[in-house]
């Protein structure tokens, strides 16, 4: 349904977003009223480790529009979806900075991110079935491995979220557990997924 001309606007508008909101990451940065919180940690972990992950994100993001991606109306909605929580970060960044402790600043920033890792993953999904009868199995097997550690990562970010807020875990083992099953998700998706699955093929 949608050309060649689409697909080089929709990439082309996508790129914008994601330099608006590198921007907008940046301004976010308030000036302290105290000289002493310049080089506060948390601020600046925060900061930097969310301006990796949107570079990272719009590297995957091109790599799903460099094999010639045939867009249909499904893959353009999730586009807009993937945009849209790439849109709200920096909002998400800036409420999670001035209310740490508050659950909804916690779940606003995580469930953004999720939303983005679900969105991307599913356009990579996407790509790759397309992609069934190219003869690259060992190049699309690094991109099925992203996608399920990408489709994992949602549904770990959104449980941990949910058993925090029912106080199944307790808030002060949030960011420890979830660093610890991050690590773990890399891991099995490295090691664990071995080849494609029939679907891919």
């Amino acid at each position: 349904m949608f050309g060649e001309r689409f697909t080089h606007r929709l990439e082309a508008f996508s790129d914008l977003v994601f330099g608006f909101s590198l921007s907008l990451l940046a301004t976010r940065l308030d000036i302290p009223a105290d000289p002493s919180q310049i080089f506060e940690p948390k601020r600046w972990v925060t900061f930097v480790a969310t301006f990796g992950i949107i570079c990272l994100i719009w590297l995957a993001h091109y790599r799903i529009f460099r094999h010639h991606f045939v867009l249909a109306i499904a893959d353009v909605i999730i586009n807009f979806v993937f945009l849209l929580g790439i849109a709200v970060l920096p909002y998400a960044v800036q409420t999670f900075l001035r209310f740490t402790s508050d659950p909804d600043a916690t779940a606003l920033y995580f469930g953004d991110l999720s939303l983005v890792f679900a969105a991307l993953a599913t356009l990579r999904w996407r790509a790759l079935l397309q992609r069934r009868g190219d003869p690259d199995p060992a190049l699309r097997l690094p991109e099925w491995r992203a996608t399920v550690r990408q489709y994992t990562l949602f549904l770990v970010i959104i449980t941990s979220l949910i058993a925090t807020r029912v106080g199944a875990i307790p808030r002060e083992k949030f960011y420890p557990s979830l660093a610890v099953i991050f690590g773990a998700v890399t891991f099995l998706a490295r090691f664990a997924v071995r080849r494609l699955p029939r679907f891919l093929q």
